[in-house]
């Protein structure tokens, strides 16, 4: 996105969506290229002409400074860009196949074409060495042939096959044509470049920009959403389309713009998916997505049997009926709950009617609405939302008993979901906040990622680790304001002194190490027992220089490590800019790891791995902005906004025993 692009396409592969780390009640099994100097740059469609249809709109992409959604929009549209400037970009988070290396070990990464938008779904082949440069498929030449596709809706009532004939009157008037439905099926014929007078696409799979990628073991499966309107199933070793699914959730009038010459980019399969395993479902696994930007709500499929998958399978959804629901931009949570039923618990997202922070669990067998917990933060002036969701078994027994969740106005809300009865459920510590993130001068922190839960192996207290700021908005990337780390322990009570309670730790150098840009945080030492937690202001040393870092994705602890994925925006609204870290730290101390994680010059040796005297604690992968990362043995991989996937070697400490055992994720 060099050149005349706008501030629009910067945000366009921001990163940062979803989650990795430790969990004994996973929500699902998920735990053309060419060599960057950090991994593998993914490769991009060639150019499918066209470029008259896409002229127009350069004068106006300096302009937008935002891809996100704006606070007082509902769904932002984008400025067309010319062809000439098209660049491939990449936002979602890696999926993998497996915990471990073995001879198929692979990964699943999703980009996208900047001013064609279309995008792609790859798998990469995962050795000890490293990723590989030789891709094993590419889902967008694996699409059948337009009659061929399976591909499904809902018409009101029920799941019907995505035929002209089976749509409904409304679904008709605002496709507004047989070709436009045609198009959006894939066929070819009525683009310009083939004398008709529809956009012209270099490729039937549209761009997935905030769907990140979802492994199924049960089925070897990938799940990803895209914005041309499908949720799309692929085959894990081939990347054959299996079947799409258009939710009835989505603008049906803004998907007929797909086709127009003159599209203005916009959102509509945009969200998270997570899918239940055969425990936790028995001999089924149910799909929840997310429509994140594309709409309000999620919708539920039964996919235990991808290959055949009917209308039949399209079970339940909710749409933006409830005052509450906003555009979900976390991944739900599916899980054992304390009333014997199997939950979906939601964030409720930003935008909303209410503007307001809320939790919704649903049962998972049909629908029905079990609870909705309102935090009453938020107001028309003071636009909130919840963030993604993390549960956390207390007692072991395998059921939920409370959910952790940040919100733009920086609280940090627990919900008491112990309760046998559903009515009883609600926020904890008498409806208040149990923290509340502000920086030095008493600005509010938003926290946008999820959070990671994980007992102290010393002295086994429930620890909370999270990342602050956000990437949404259109003065977000300008935005310097000082955004942290923060590691909190719930005793039980609200942390009402906020920093004063807790344990200021810094990072202390930035150098490089094997053309790597490093960093080194505090050296370890004991954590003081007065202090209900740990904080580090995200500011580059020497002197505190704030940057505008921040942490959008969401955190993971490893044995005793904590991971996050900071990014950086660039300066120049009209690049492909952009940078970032993936941190290391002593969860539970908050200072620098003991033993070296990284491998930086990849010698295989970790004690010369270190700056000023401590080990390395942060390195930029050169990914660009980087999302959120996955470890696969000993093996660190994460995308980023430049489309690439990078790699480092570390020392996993999950291979030497587990401490987040009761954490319950939505990856």
């Amino acid at each position: 996105m060099r050149g005349k692009l706008g501030a629009a396409m910067l945000l366009l592969v921001m990163a940062l969506h979803g989650a990795t780390g430790a969990a004994a009640i996973a929500a699902s099994d998920s735990p053309a290229m060419q060599t960057t100097l950090s991994g593998v740059v993914l490769g991009q469609h060639g150019d499918a002409s066209g470029k008259p249809e896409l002229q127009g709109a350069m004068h106006k992409a300096c302009v937008r400074d935002s891809l996100g959604m704006d606070s007082s929009e509902t769904i932002e549209t984008l400025p067309a860009l010319t062809a000439s400037v098209e660049r491939k970009g990449s936002r979602t988070n890696i999926a993998t196949n497996s915990v471990s290396i073995g001879t198929d070990t692979r990964l699943f990464h999703a980009n996208f074409i900047a001013g064609q938008w279309t995008g792609d779904v790859f798998a990469l082949p995962v050795t000890a060495s490293g990723v590989g440069s030789s891709l094993l498929w590419q889902a967008s030449q694996e699409i059948p042939a337009p009659a061929q596709r399976r591909l499904f809706t809902y018409d009101g009532s029920g799941g019907v096959a995505f035929t002209w004939a089976n749509l409904t009157a409304a679904q008709k008037t605002n496709l507004g044509s047989v070709a436009v439905h045609g198009y959006l099926r894939g066929e070819a014929t009525g683009e310009r470049r083939n004398g008709g007078n529809l956009r012209n696409r270099n490729a039937a799979l549209g761009d997935g920009i905030n769907s990140s990628p979802t492994f199924v073991k049960d089925t070897n499966t990938v799940y990803a959403g895209s914005n041309d309107g499908m949720l799309h199933a692929f085959d894990a070793n081939t990347g054959a389309e299996l079947f799409g699914f258009v939710p009835d959730g989505i603008d049906w009038t803004g998907l007929k713009s797909l086709s127009d010459p003159g599209y203005a980019h916009r959102y509509f399969v945009d969200g998270a998916v997570i899918v239940s395993n055969r425990v936790q479902t028995p001999d089924k696994n149910i799909l929840v997505g997310a429509l994140g930007r594309g709409g309000k709500g999620i919708y539920v499929l039964d996919v235990t049997n991808p290959d055949s998958f009917s209308g039949m399978d399209v079970e339940w959804r909710v749409i933006g009926a409830d005052n509450d629901m906003g555009h979900v931009l976390g991944t739900p949570i599916i899980a054992s709950l304390n009333n014997g039923k199997t939950g979906v618990v939601v964030a409720n997202g930003i935008n909303s009617n209410s503007k307001k922070a809320a939790l919704f669990v649903y049962d998972i067998t049909d629908g029905t609405l079990l609870a909705k917990v309102t935090t009453g933060a938020g107001s028309p002036t003071s636009n909130n939302g919840l963030s993604t969701p993390r549960g956390w078994d207390a007692d072991g027994n395998g059921t939920l008993d409370f959910v952790y969740a940040g919100d733009l106005l920086g609280n940090v809300w627990k919900f008491n979901l112990g309760a046998v009865k559903a009515s009883d459920w609600g926020v904890a510590n008498n409806g208040k906040p149990l923290f509340v993130a502000k920086d030095a001068n008493n600005n509010r922190q938003p926290i946008t990622g999820g959070m990671s839960v994980a007992l102290n192996p010393v002295d086994f207290s429930t620890w909370l680790f999270f990342g602050t700021g956000r990437f949404h908005d259109a003065g977000d990337r300008d935005n310097k304001g000082v955004q942290s780390m923060y590691g909190l322990i719930d005793a039980g009570a609200a942390i009402t002194d906020g920093r004063q309670d807790l344990l200021r730790r810094k990072i202390v150098s930035l150098g490089s190490n094997s053309g790597k840009v490093v960093r080194g945080f505090e050296h370890g030492s004991d954590f003081d027992a007065n202090k209900k937690g740990w904080y580090i202001d995200l500011l580059a040393p020497p002197g505190g220089t704030a940057e505008g870092e921040r942490i959008v994705g969401d955190a993971a602890v490893i044995g005793q490590v904590l991971l996050t994925a900071s990014i950086i925006p660039g300066s120049d609204p009209c690049k492909l800019a952009g940078r970032g870290f993936i941190n290391a730290l002593d969860a539970f101390t908050g200072a620098s790891v003991n033993t070296a994680f990284f491998d930086v010059n990849g010698n295989g040796v970790f004690s010369d791995d270190a700056i000023d005297g401590s080990p390395i604690g942060s390195i930029d992968l050169g990914v660009g902005m980087p999302t959120t990362p996955a470890v696969i043995d000993t093996l660190l991989v994460a995308g980023g906004s430049l489309g690439a996937v990078g790699s480092i070697a570390v020392t996993n400490p999950s291979n030497t025993g587990r401490i987040s055992w009761r954490e319950v994720i939505g990856d």
